[in-house]
């Protein structure tokens, strides 16, 4: 650990120049921009700043990346607790409580807590990242394709937490999600299903898939309703934003323990942030005293996928860097950006290149402290912006929608992909069909079927594999147990019903 801390304290002399503050501010408030805006995203963002660095200095170069990476995992919340707007994939958990706090008129402490959360666990991943990473990835190259294939039924399980009361709704919700996720030509084969149009070859895009679910649907739903938002008062003071001693405590355990998730999770390839968030929510509730206030500004609901988010960036950077794996979309950019730098991922990256990769790491530390107290100074400015244009809002959130959506792949196909997921996210709102379990089968499937295919393949059509590896085995045990506490809970719940009524 001190030959870390020695490393480490070079990297942060190295990064303590004009030159290299000033990039790392400009890639966090681009990447706080490009979070925000719906249909962007960390790799959309690295994509963009690509070209930038050609010619920069290596340490410069990659700070102004991974600083834009961390950025996005920051700006995605502000869309989604304002307006009902996810960002990017990881942040659709954050407006399941971030929007109802801002209707209560809580937005700014909505803002607050996620920011914290966000800085929280994204420290505890970079701690994970300096002192533990050799030792991690020494572990994480040992799960194969049914490790990874259990890990998304485990994660297709927890929509028994995410169910609420009604569990058959929620399991057609899931199917519906896993039929949309069926769209397209096939992983291993090359099959092509479902598609009756030229563009649905490779499938629905996800992230048209929650720009109409949550964002147009949103707007659906306020005209109807005639929904105006609580703003309160205007008001630049920004202790008035700054969450308080008695929220920060109801958010600490939940941050805690997504930072752990999130980590863990991100460490994973092919996993990322969007399934750590969804864990970490389905953890919360779980654990909730009082599961009724999830869904309607539960603090933990929010405080734990936030850090979680946060905590998988530095997580996803451990394999990339010690194995040269890329644990996301994000980082297998980044792999790219460090080839084109003439660097090798891969074991001997630290001992060849060690100066340029905790100068790296440095650029993060010092990235996540910076983007702490943007945002947090922000806050102000995010509410009263909403405030000016809050009798507009409806046709900002379309245009933002349907320019998203353009901007995927600069076709009309995603706009109108949008405008259909905007009327069903409307139906399934009107007649109470949960959205998380849907969005939940549309990202896990496809995965699932991928691992599970490549599992048969490496048991040669055998599905013992799947309990006769102590990892898999483990994970198949802790699905069963997810699913068993649930049943015994809903039957506990129902057990309860006519006594309470009595009383």
């Amino acid at each position: 650990m001190l030959d870390s801390l020695i490393h480490l304290a070079a990297g942060i002399d190295a990064v303590l120049t004009p030159y290299n503050l000033a990039v790392i501010f400009v890639a966090g408030m681009i990447g706080t921009v490009v979070g925000a805006l719906p249909g962007l995203g960390p790799s959309s963002g690295i994509a963009l700043m690509l070209p930038l660095t050609f010619g920069m200095p290596h340490v410069a170069g990659l700070c102004l990346l991974t600083g834009v990476y961390l950025g996005t995992m920051y700006g995605g919340r502000i869309t989604s607790i304002l307006i009902n707007t996810p960002g990017d994939a990881p942040a659709i958990v954050t407006a399941i409580e971030g929007y109802p706090m801002m209707c209560q008129g809580r937005g700014g402490l909505a803002l607050g807590i996620s920011a914290v959360s966000s800085f929280v666990g994204g420290t505890f991943g970079l701690v994970v990242l300096i002192f533990f990473a050799p030792i991690v990835t020494a572990y994480a190259i040992y799960l194969g394709a049914p490790e990874y294939f259990m890990l998304m039924v485990v994660g297709l399980s927890t929509i028994v937490l995410l169910a609420g009361d009604n569990v058959v709704k929620a399991l057609i919700a899931t199917l519906f999600g896993a039929l949309v996720s069926t769209f397209g030509s096939d992983y291993v084969s090359g099959h092509v299903r479902f598609a009756f149009l030229p563009d649905l070859i490779e499938g629905i895009d996800f992230v048209a898939i929650i720009i109409g679910l949550y964002g147009l649907s949103e707007v659906f739903h306020n005209i109807e309703k005639r929904t105006v938002l609580n703003l309160g008062k205007p008001s630049l003071k920004i202790r008035e934003y700054v969450p308080d001693a008695a929220s920060l405590r109801e958010g600490a355990l939940p941050t805690l323990r997504g930072s752990l998730l999130g980590n863990a999770i991100g460490i994973l390839p092919g996993a990322g942030p969007t399934i750590a968030t969804f864990l970490a929510y389905a953890l919360e509730r779980k654990l909730s005293r009082h599961p009724e206030k999830f869904g309607h500004g539960a603090i933990a609901g929010l405080a734990s996928p936030e850090a979680a988010n946060n905590a998988a960036v530095p997580g996803a950077l451990i394999p990339l860097i010690t194995l040269g794996i890329p644990g996301s979309g994000g980082t297998a950019i980044m792999l790219g950006a460090l080839i084109i730098f003439g660097l090798q991922p891969g074991p001997l990256l630290m001992m060849q290149s060690g100066d340029v990769v905790w100068g790296m790491i440095a650029g993060l530390v010092v990235g996540n402290v910076f983007l702490l107290f943007s945002n947090v100074l922000l806050i102000p400015l995010f509410i009263n912006l909403l405030r000016v244009i809050q009798t507009h809002l409806a046709s900002v959130v379309i245009g933002l929608c349907l320019v998203g959506a353009f901007s995927l792949n600069y076709s009309l196909f995603n706009v109108w992909i949008v405008l259909i997921f905007g009327v069903v996210g409307y139906l399934m709102r009107k007649h109470s069909y949960p959205s998380g379990p849907f969005i939940l089968a549309v990202v896990l499937t496809p995965l699932a079927e991928n691992y599970f295919r490549q599992s048969i393949m490496l048991s040669q059509g055998s599905w013992g594999i799947f309990v006769e590896r102590p990892i898999s085995l483990t994970l198949v045990l802790l699905m069963a147990a997810t699913i068993a506490i649930a049943i015994m809970n809903k039957q506990g719940m129902f057990k309860r019903g006519p006594a309470s009524r009595a009383s």
